[in-house]
């Protein structure tokens, strides 16, 4: 994948509604085909962030027990 359409987002030590508006922002800015790459490490961030993304048609991914790889169509 062509890497300018990949962003990385960490939301480490945030409260899942500061992860939540600050991946929705850079989704935003995105068109379809981009992926964030979000670093994160809490079990209820990693949660509302599948869900919200799910519920607007992006695919998720676990990479790690510690990252989501949202790919925005």
């Amino acid at each position: 994948m062509d890497e300018s359409l990949e962003q990385t987002l960490d939301v480490r030590d945030m409260l899942c509604s500061q992860a939540l508006a600050r991946v929705a922002q850079a989704a935003a800015r995105c068109q379809p085909g981009h992926v964030l790459n979000v670093w994160l490490n809490a079990a209820d961030v990693k949660h509302d962030l599948t869900v919200w993304a799910s519920q607007r048609g992006a695919q998720v991914e676990e990479m790690t027990e510690l990252s989501l790889r949202i790919s925005l169509r």
